[in-house]
């Protein structure tokens, strides 16, 4: 009995700690948006906590949307399953062991783990045209999880795109919102 009341300790602390929401993105620009798409530990969960960056999707160098593009992820595990923007791998970054820091296919059971402690962070990224000449660039995410990210909304000024990020609450959860106009 007093091991079955550890083990519900543990996922009971787990859960609330768990990844809190679903991030859906929508590109209305008409440029692809070529970048660096992050993840972080939980808001004052410390800097031991893993870390990870979306890896290239194809066909593209680098983790792109392309213009007009959307999409949704749940979760990190599931963010290439059937989905329109694949991220079919992470590299992943564990500050406390540096054995584990490495590339990983989404549904790899370190990025399962993982879910339960990290949160999507932001997305530092330019505006591309087919060329690939870069017309603007973004960093936008939630200043809550890191600093480097100052605003959750930016105004390019070759483009006049915008790009916002924000959470909002709803009956069914959170939701994480990246979106450029």
């Amino acid at each position: 009995m007093k091991k079955l009341s550890i083990i519900l300790g543990i996922l009971a602390g787990i859960s609330i700690y768990a990844q809190s929401s679903t991030l859906v993105i929508n590109n209305y620009s008409a440029y692809d948006a070529a970048g660096r798409f992050m993840t972080v530990g939980s808001a004052g969960s410390g800097s031991s906590q893993p870390y990870m960056y979306a890896n290239p999707n194809s066909p593209y160098s680098v983790y792109t949307i392309p213009a007009g593009g959307n999409t949704k992820y749940d979760k990190f595990d599931n963010t290439g399953a059937n989905n329109p923007i694949p991220i079919t791998e992470w590299f992943y970054i564990d500050p406390l062991n540096s054995a584990n820091t490495g590339n990983y296919p989404y549904n790899h059971p370190i990025i399962t783990a993982v879910t339960a402690v990290d949160e999507w962070m932001g997305f530092a990224f330019s505006l591309t045209d087919s060329t690939g000449y870069s017309y603007d660039s973004f960093e936008v995410g939630d200043p809550v999880l890191s600093g480097g990210f100052l605003s959750s909304t930016q105004t390019g000024p070759n483009t006049g795109s915008s790009a916002d990020w924000f959470t909002i609450t709803t009956p069914g959860g959170q939701i994480t919102y990246f979106q450029i106009f």
